[in-house]
Parts: C-alpha cells; sequence; structure tokens
C-alpha cells in the first residue's frame, strides 16, 4: 500500500523527528552532537531534504525511539545471543600455526 510520494514521506519521517526533538527541549545541535551526525544531517531529515539511512537510524536512537527502528524489522528476522556467537565462531578462521625455521639466522 502507497502511502504517499517519497517526498511525502520523507517530509512526514523529518516531521515526527523534529516533533520529537521538540518535545524532548533539544536544539538540532544537541541532537546532532549526541546522534555523532553533523548537524546539516539533521537538518536535512527534518525537512525532507534527504538524510541517510543511518542517520535515521543514529538520531532516532538519541532520542529513545528505538520502536520506530524495530516498527521496520519483523520479530522472526531476529536472532538470539546463542545464534549471534555461533555466527560469530563461524566466521573466525583457523590460525595456522607458523612454520619453523630449521637453520639459525
Amino acid at each position: 500500500m502507497i502511502i504517499g510520494s517519497r517526498d511525502e514521506i520523507l517530509a512526514r519521517i523529518g516531521e515526527a523527528v523534529r516533533r520529537e526533538r521538540l518535545g524532548q527541549n533539544i536544539t538540532q545541535a544537541m541532537l546532532a552532537s549526541r546522534s555523532g551526525v553533523s548537524i546539516n544531517a539533521v537538518k536535512h531529515l527534518e525537512t525532507g531534504a534527504g538524510a541517510t539511512l543511518g542517520t535515521f537510524v543514529l538520531v532516532c536512537r538519541s532520542l529513545g525511539r528505538d520502536a520506530w527502528i524495530r516498527s521496520f524489522v519483523s520479530q522472526d528476522e531476529e536472532i538470539s545471543p546463542i545464534e549471534y556467537v555461533e555466527l560469530l565462531k563461524k566466521g573466525k578462521r583457523k590460525e595456522r600455526k607458523r612454520a619453523r625455521r630449521t637453520s639459525p639466522r
């Protein structure tokens, strides 16, 4: 279901971020600093002028709105901590033993 054009969606998201920021009495500069992004990135996000998904995630987390992010990720895509550790183990390469020199330097 389409809820609007790309620009309309970006504007709605930006307005929601702006409302949340103002509701918490935070300036754009403070939010940028807390999020680790530039103030221009926050301005672009709030005006719907375009921002990266990474900026959106960082800003949402700084505002304490992780639920906004979670709403995009279905529950069946989450992995348990045990599965995560197993994935890390599979990704590691076994280190080879170094060959020893037989002759002195």
